[in-house]
This record gives structure tokens, C-alpha cells and sequence, in this order.
């Protein structure tokens, strides 16, 4: 994990001082930039110089880890017969089939992300063309060295409402001269990379195949079309029984891009939290490779879970040093809400629950708090900043609401493919209340949405609580004692699930699967340590098949559609259009038509408003605005005062806007100034006025 901190530590401190920079520079520039990624750099060696990794050897999919023996004084039948231990650790055929399956998804998404087509600019993934658009914005607004934190581009009176971290790295990538396609391939490609190491060390062979084929029953329609398609994505869409656990790898790290830093920081903290926490506790029976991790140079016990079918052993707290030095802990953490809220969130709620097995007595609380905890406290000034700059100053938490259910009563996503009930009971006694609540909330929404969502994951998962459930009362366990790694995990997955389906974050319901999927990759490596890498091989495999192969027919499905490509926008439009744009002020504000592949947006520069959809999810009410903007492009007779309280300074008149506003009278040709015209369309200074012939 060494190389994977060092990774995840240059893009997050590079991130950092290029923000402290802009922020005192007022922006950004080529040197500012340059010397943000050589303090990176400075502080990725020393990270990798710093951290302290252990030596496993895990076995099959995930199975037990074996503890590498000392040496033997080195002869020459030993030379002979040796392995390498590289090749020793990953030897296991499970591993290679799931990175093959690893490699192909990741060289197929990121090197045909955004790309070159003849005379257009193509996306591979149909759901990656408003989302790409965005972060092709954010990235150039930040390349044109706007003041930071900047203006919203995509909203009039906003600032950036958006943990846009990963874009201002390839923003500082952009203003030192690479390429924005090159840098968006290989920081995907890195990040991938980092994903499937980072998982793999957290739970084996089968968190990586979790990550990858995660899915329930909707794939297995394949055996009806005989077709490799999205079915969990849209395949589903185009069908009308849209599936809200979607194929993370498509949905999410592809189309988000803040995923690419947050999954792998993420993993990289709760394997260190593991070793730090847990790598001390006393057990009969080693577990499985994503839980006992055996160092080379420490022959002494090591951490894992016991036995399922035994009760709990619980250990007095006791602290030792973890695999990551302490800055790094505290940088990686406090500065994750730049990057992706939704994953500080989880996280905060582990840390919470790993507080929560501490004794809290009195002084002896806070003087433990304050010594081995102290990151927590240390994050807390640097991680608000953070989440203040990102909610335009704390403005976004309005979307936060009380919303049992999750999208469980949506009616986009709440019945994919049948519906039960609603059921009146025909009775308003407390009894007949009581059972029609429960059916219509708990019974139908069981098996018209959570098993087709996720088919045999829900049974599984909710054996693995009450196993969890089941020592700790036989182990007696106390406040103030600390569990196995598995229980605890287990604990903050439920806690995790629980805040995710009583509280929505987001205005779309289903954005709340951004932090339930922790609760997923928290209990992954124990699924199969205290459940599945139990049984014997053919109900193993059985079982594999039955997780994965909707989420493998998923994948295959979703990466081809992406043939031949989906056009974005004509390139030589866009450099016409960039070309115009560039002798003009970067704070200006621009009218145009609101779409995701407004040209004067894929610049970089601001409009007064930006793709709905965007709007949406990030928590705009924009009616108003945009009825003030359709004024105004339609040239109403108070066309100046809407310019005026939309703080308008060009108008862009080009395809879009003319297909749009038909009706339009563009009086703005007789009284503004014609700034730059062409088979692009045009541009007015409002503040100028037309010349007098």
C-alpha cells in the first residue's frame, strides 16, 4: 500500500496547496500550479518513505491469508526452488480472472473517455454525456486561472456548489501544459489501478469481484434476450423499471469523478484504521487475508476474526502505531470533503462508532481522546473549511432531510418489476394500523424492491448482522471493550445503511447510494471470511455466480454500448468558440441557451445557467432564473432589466440558442456591441453599445 499512499497523498496535497495558492493569488497560473504539484510530489515521497506495509500472501478468492515464515539461510536448493513472493501472492487463478475482467473495464472506460472522432468530440458511456460535460467545465474554469473558490459557472449568484477536488487537480495537470484527454486517461487509469490494489488489500479477491459485479437479479435477464446489456443501468431505463443499485464501476467511478480519489483514500483509511485498531487482539484461529494481515518482521499475533460459530473475544482498548504515518491519516481525511462529501460522511460515522467502543469515563475519555484520537480533533478545522468552501458556505445543507425509505417509495425506482399493495387492511384499529404500516413499509417494499435491487446480498448481509449480533451476547461484551475487526465493521456498515435510508442528502433520492455503498465495501471482506470462504468449493462457486454474474452481464453490457461512441460537440466549433471567448474578462457572465454541451461552458466560463439536470442534483430552485433567461434570449420588452438582474454581461447567440428561441426578436443586434461572429454563432457586449452607422 505504499505506492497507493504515495498516489493518493500527491494528488490530495497537491490539491491543497493549489488551493492555498489560488486563494492568495487570486487565481491560478502555470508557476502556481507547477510548484502545487512539486509540493505534491515532496510530500508523496515522504508519505511512501513513511508508511509501514505488511507482508501477506492471500490465497483463492479472498481466503485465508498465510503468514510469511522467516528465511531459511539462503543455499543453493533453496535458490532453485524459490518463488518470488510477488508472484507467490497473486498466483491464485480467482485473482487473474478478476483482473483481467479489471484491466479490460478500466483500459475500455478511461482510454475512450473523452476522445477524438474524426471532426467530433465522443464519450464512451451514455450516461457519462451532462455528467463529463461538468467536470470538463470545472476543470477549464479552474485552468483559466479564476479567483478561487470561484463563481458557480453553471448557476448566477453561486459559488461552486461542488467537492470538485479531482478537477482542480487536472486543472493544475492542464495549466502545465497536459493535455486535458491525456490527463483525464491516466488519472483514471492510476486511480484504477490504486482502486483495485487498495480493495484487494482490503478484502481479498472477492472485494475487488464486490466492486466490479455488484448487482442482483436484474442481469440474469440475459438468459431471456441472450443479449449482453446494462440491464441494472440503461438497458433498464430504456425498458421503464429502472434499478436503483446500479453497477458502480459504469454509474459511478466512470460518470463521478470525484470516486476516482475518494474510493481509494477511503480503503487506504479503513485498512489503516484496521491494523492500527485491531492488529493486536488475541485469536485461536487466523481469518481470512482481508482481516489478518502478517508481517514478516513481526512474528507476534496478528488481528483477524475468530471463529463466527464461537462467541466474541473482546479486548481492553489498547492503541499501537498504524501502517500510515499520522499527517497522512490527517491530510487524506480532513481534506476528503474537497473531494467527495458523501465519503467523508461515512467515514466520519466509522470513526464515530470506533469512538463509541471507547469507555467514556470522565477526564480519562477526553485525555484518550485527545492522545489517540487526536486526528479526529486535529481534522476538524481544515475538514470544515472544507465542507464550507464546497456547500457554498454551508447553503447546500438545506437538501438534508428527514426521508425514511430511501427509494424504496420512489416511483421511479420503487418497483422494478412488480408492486405489492398498497394494502388497506380495512381496519383503523391500532392492531390493523400496525399491520398495514408494516406491510406497506417493510413486507412489499422487501420483495418488490431490496431483492431484485440485490438479490441474495440482503439474505447474506443480514446473516452476517446476526451472526455479529449473536457474539457479541453469547461474548458478553461491555461498553468499553473492543471487538473483532468483523463486528466492528459490521456496526458501522449498519449505522452507515441506517443514516442512508432515514436521511436524504441529496434531492435525488438515489444520490444516497453515494454513502450507503460504503456500508457494501465495509462488509465485503467479512461476507466471505465469516460466510462464504467457509463452505466448501462447489457451494462457493455456486454462490460467486449467483452474486456476480448479473453485475458481470451488467459490465460487459454497459461497456459496449459505448459503440461506436456518443458525439459530444463538433471540436472545430468548440476552438472557434474558445478562440472568441479568449480576449474576454474570466469573471464575465454569459446568456445562453442551458444545456450540457453549451460550448461557452465546455471553455470554462460562467452562464448564467447550466444543464438542469446539474441544477437539480446540486440543490438549485432555478424556475425563477430561468423564466428571467427566457425573457431575456426571447427579447421581451424588459429584456435589459432581466439582463440587469442576472448580471448578464455577454449574450452568446449560436446553434442552441437559435433552435431554442425561435420566437426571439434579438434586439440586442441593433444595441450591443458585436464582439466576435461566425458560423459558430455570435457574441454581444451589453455593456457596449452597438456602433452608429
Amino acid at each position: 500500500m505504499k505506492w497507493v499512499t504515495a498516489g493518493i497523498t500527491f494528488v490530495n496535497l497537491s490539491v491543497v496547496c493549489g488551493l492555498l495558492l489560488g486563494l492568495v493569488g487570486r487565481g491560478l497560473n502555470t508557476a502556481s500550479a507547477a510548484l502545487a504539484l512539486v509540493c505534491g510530489a515532496a510530500f508523496a515521497i515522504a508519505a511512501f518513505l513513511g508508511t509501514r506495509d505488511s507482508a501477506v500472501r492471500p490465497t483463492s478468492a479472498g481466503g485465508p491469508a498465510t503468514e510469511k515464515k522467516p528465511r531459511k539461510p539462503s543455499g543453493s536448493g533453496d535458490a532453485k526452488n524459490a518463488i518470488p513472493s510477488t508472484l507467490m501472492r497473486y498466483q491464485s487463478v480467482w485473482f487473474w480472472a478478476v483482473a483481467v475482467c479489471f484491466a479490460a473495464f478500466a483500459l475500455r472506460s478511461f482510454c475512450w473517455l473523452l476522445y477524438i472522432d474524426g471532426s467530433e468530440l465522443k464519450i464512451q458511456s451514455p450516461n457519462n454525456l451532462g455528467d463529463l460535460s461538468l467536470h470538463v467545465t470545472l476543470i477549464k474554469n479552474f485552468a483559466n486561472g479564476v479567483a478561487l473558490w470561484p463563481d458557480n459557472p453553471i448557476f448566477v449568484s453561486s459559488k461552486l456548489r461542488y467537492p470538485a477536488g479531482i478537477d482542480l487537480f487536472n486543472g493544475l495537470l492542464l495549466l502545465v501544459h497536459i493535455d486535458l484527454l491525456i490527463g483525464l486517461v491516466w488519472v483514471g487509469l492510476l486511480s484504477s489501478l490504486a482502486i483495485f490494489y487498495a480493495f484487494y488489500r482490503w478484502g481479498g479477491t472477492f472485494a475487488v469481484a464486490g466492486f466490479l459485479f455488484n448487482g442482483g437479479i436484474a442481469g440474469f435477464q440475459f438468459f431471456k434476450t441472450f443479449k449482453f446489456l446494462d440491464y441494472q443501468g440503461t438497458a433498464a431505463d430504456i425498458a421503464h423499471k429502472p434499478i436503483a443499485w446500479k453497477s458502480i464501476a459504469l454509474s459511478m467511478l466512470v460518470t463521478q469523478r470525484g470516486w476516482l480519489y475518494a474510493v481509494p483514500a477511503g480503503l487506504v483509511l479503513l485498512w489503516h484504521w484496521r491494523e492500527k485498531f485491531f492488529t493486536q487482539s488475541p485469536v485461536a484461529e487466523i481469518g481470512s487475508s482481508a482481516v489478518a494481515l502478517a508481517k514478516a518482521d513481526d512474528p507476534g499475533p496478528v488481528a483477524g476474526v475468530g471463529d463466527p460459530g464461537q462467541p466474541v473475544a473482546v479486548n481492553a482498548p489498547s492503541y499501537r502505531k498504524g501502517p500510515l504515518p499520522w499527517w497522512v491519516e490527517l491530510s487524506i481525511y480532513a481534506s476528503l470533503p474537497l473531494f467527495h462529501l458523501h465519503t467523508f460522511i461515512a467515514l466520519t460515522i466509522v470513526l464515530v462508532v470506533g469512538l463509541f467502543f471507547e469507555r467514556a469515563t470522565e477526564i480519562k475519555f477526553i485525555v484518550n481522546l485527545v492522545r489517540h484520537e487526536g486526528m479526529a480533533g486535529a481534522a476538524f478545522i481544515p475538514a470544515t473549511f472544507f465542507v464550507w468552501l464546497t456547500t457554498d458556505q454551508f447553503r447546500a445543507a438545506s437538501v438534508m432531510k428527514w426521508h425514511p425509505g430511501w427509494a424504496q417509495d420512489s416511483t421511479e425506482l420503487g418497483a422494478p418489476f412488480f408492486r405489492l399493495g398498497p394494502k388497506d387492511w380495512g381496519s383503523s384499529t391500532g392492531p390493523g394500523v400496525l399491520l398495514q404500516k408494516t406491510w406497506n413499509g417493510v413486507i412489499a417494499p422487501f420483495f418488490q424492491f431490496w431483492l431484485p435491487n440485490f438479490g441474495l446480498w440482503v439474505p447474506l448481509a443480514l446473516v452476517l448482522v446476526g451472526m455479529c449480533v449473536w457474539r457479541i451476547w453469547k461474548g458478553k461484551w461491555r461498553w468499553g471493550d473492543r471487538p473483532p475487526a468483523d463486528i466492528a465493521c459490521v456496526i458501522a456498515a449498519v449505522v452507515i445503511f441506517g443514516f442512508g435510508y432515514f436521511v436524504q442528502t441529496a434531492p435525488w433520492d438515489w444520490d444516497n447510494l453515494k454513502l450507503m455503498v460504503w456500508g457494501y465495501f465495509l462488509i465485503l471482506p467479512f461476507l466471505w471470511s465469516d460466510i462464504i470462504g467457509r463452505w466448501v468449493f462447489p457451494e462457493r462457486a455456486v454462490m460467486c455466480l449467483l452474486l456476480f454474474g448479473s453485475g458481470f452481464v451488467t459490465l460487459l453490457g454497459g461497456l459496449s454500448a459505448g459503440h461506436p461512441g456518443f458525439g459530444l460537440i463538433e471540436r472545430a466549433r468548440l476552438d472557434r468558440v474558445g478562440t472568441a471567448l479568449r480576449p474576454l474578462p474570466m469573471d464575465a457572465r454569459f446568456a445562453a441557451y442551458p444545456t450540457f454541451n453549451q460550448p461557452v461552458l465546455l471553455q470554462g466560463r460562467k452562464a448564467v445557467l447550466g444543464y438542469p439536470g446539474h441544477l437539480w442534483t446540486e440543490g438549485f430552485d432555478y424556475g425563477k432564473t430561468n423564466d428571467q433567461l427566457t425573457a431575456l434570449m426571447n427579447g421581451a420588452a424588459n429584456w435589459r432589466d432581466a439582463a440587469k438582474a442576472l448580471n448578464v454581461h455577454y449574450i452568446f447567440w449560436g446553434q442552441d440558442e437559435k433552435t431554442n428561441y425561435q420566437s426571439s426578436t434579438h434586439p440586442w443586434e441593433a444595441t450591443a456591441f458585436l464582439v466576435a461572429s461566425g458560423d459558430w454563432g455570435a457574441i454581444y457586449a451589453l455593456s457596449k453599445p452597438a456602433p452608429q452607422h
